[in-house]
């Protein structure tokens, strides 16, 4: 009888430490759980290309608890885990080293919360203009948090100003439809006279109609000053007609 008591005394004793156990991991999913960024998957590309003159930007990301919440805010610990490699970013000189003090005090978990969104603050340098740089992040346990699953305690954040084609471009109904095949020469004319820069959204019909007619207007504009635009392939830059 004795031995039964011990033995079920030990099984609530574990289950105790594995209820007080907490870990973390990157938030996954096609839908982001706050509105500051787009859907978070494993990685993100970001170029400051999109953003015309602007020098710092920021990257929002999700990190979800397992196990219970705490009355208390804790800190978590998150490293770079390709640092020294090449094309590595690096801290001070592309993004804001994780120990900054602004930074440092938005590496917490609230208390009573099961989500942390984390700023990853970018610096543009003119090597970003021919060059994408990676940050690869890792959670680390520390005093408040366990090892958490393997494949969701790792994010890459790469980072650069050359012009890429957005991954919504060949979307159906988007923009391929909406101002034709990607160019880079193509995108600056967008962004710079189109005045329009977030590619990361679904496009409604009747705003596809507006963007469609505003870009071969703007277009004919240009060209009427200053010739036709082409790309470095000789491709000319033209847009398709609204539909």
């Amino acid at each position: 009888m004795l031995s039964m008591l011990t033995l079920v005394a030990c099984k609530e004793n574990e289950i105790e430490t594995f209820e007080d156990e907490s870990s973390l991991f990157f938030f996954r999913s096609i839908y982001s759980t706050n509105s500051k960024d787009a859907p978070q998957l494993d990685s993100t590309s970001y170029s400051f290309f999109l953003g015309g003159a602007i020098q710092v930007d920021t990257v929002w990301l999700d990190v979800l608890l397992t196990g219970m919440p705490s009355g208390e805010a804790r800190s978590l610990l998150i490293v770079q885990s390709n640092a020294g490699e090449p094309d590595a970013a690096i801290a001070g000189v592309h993004y804001v080293a994780f120990d900054n003090s602004y930074v440092a005090s938005r590496m917490v978990m609230p208390a009573n919360e099961v989500v942390a969104t984390i700023p990853i603050i970018m610096t543009r340098t003119s090597e970003m203009d021919t060059k994408e740089f990676r940050l690869d992040l890792e959670i680390m346990p520390n005093e408040y948090f366990v090892q958490g699953i393997k494949d969701r305690t790792k994010y890459t954040v790469k980072i650069t100003a050359k012009a890429t084609k957005p991954v919504k471009w060949d979307a159906p109904n988007s923009y391929k439809a909406t101002f034709g095949e990607w160019g880079q020469e193509k995108m600056r004319f967008i962004i710079e006279y189109v005045g329009y820069n977030t590619f990361d959204e679904d496009l409604i019909t009747d705003y596809r109609y507006y963007l469609q007619l505003k870009a071969r207007e703007k277009l004919a504009e240009f060209e009427a000053l200053n010739g036709p635009i082409y790309e470095a392939d000789g491709t000319r830059v033209e847009f398709p007609e609204a539909n």
